[in-house]
């Protein structure tokens, strides 16, 4: 190989690596806008004298895995004192989350929205809660959500 040869052949190496990081780059910002907008999907879709408030947070996406995860912080009330009505509560506000989810999925490319295949691997779970029946009765509760396999509709 002449230096002229691998002169172009390192910058053509150069030059794939840079684009390969900067596609990467890419990937990362559209799972997390994505996952932003799972907030919004959430409230209108829902009933809103249910669920009051959605946020996300802790989102991180795992470049090397393809793997997207975060947390679903949903408030909602309960004002009454008995541990039934608010486990009751909790349970309509979770039927409410799954009318929604099982619905929606990303795609490997990081977009989300309606499923697109057969399958949704979009997942989630209770994880917590904070409520106190004392005085302002709201009840805020967290979920994980996690996916890591697609199913794109091919």
């Amino acid at each position: 190989m002449t230096l002229k040869q691998d002169l172009d052949y390192n910058m053509k190496q150069t030059i794939r690596k840079i684009l390969k990081e900067e596609g990467e780059q890419g990937l990362k910002e559209k799972f997390i806008k994505s996952a932003q907008k799972l907030a919004w999907i959430i409230e209108s879709s829902v009933d809103s004298n249910l669920i009051t408030n959605i946020e996300i947070a802790n989102i991180v996406y795992n470049e090397r895995i393809n793997n997207i995860n975060g947390e679903l912080l949903i408030t909602s009330w309960n004002e009454d004192p008995d541990l039934f009505e608010f486990t009751n509560q909790m349970k309509l506000v979770d039927k409410e989350l799954d009318k929604v989810l099982l619905n929606y999925s990303f795609t490997s490319n990081g977009s989300f929205g309606k499923n697109k295949g057969k399958y949704n691997n979009l997942m989630w779970w209770f994880i917590g809660c904070e409520w106190s029946a004392e005085s302002d009765f709201i009840l805020k509760m967290k979920y994980q959500f996690t996916q890591e396999e697609y199913d794109d509709g091919e």
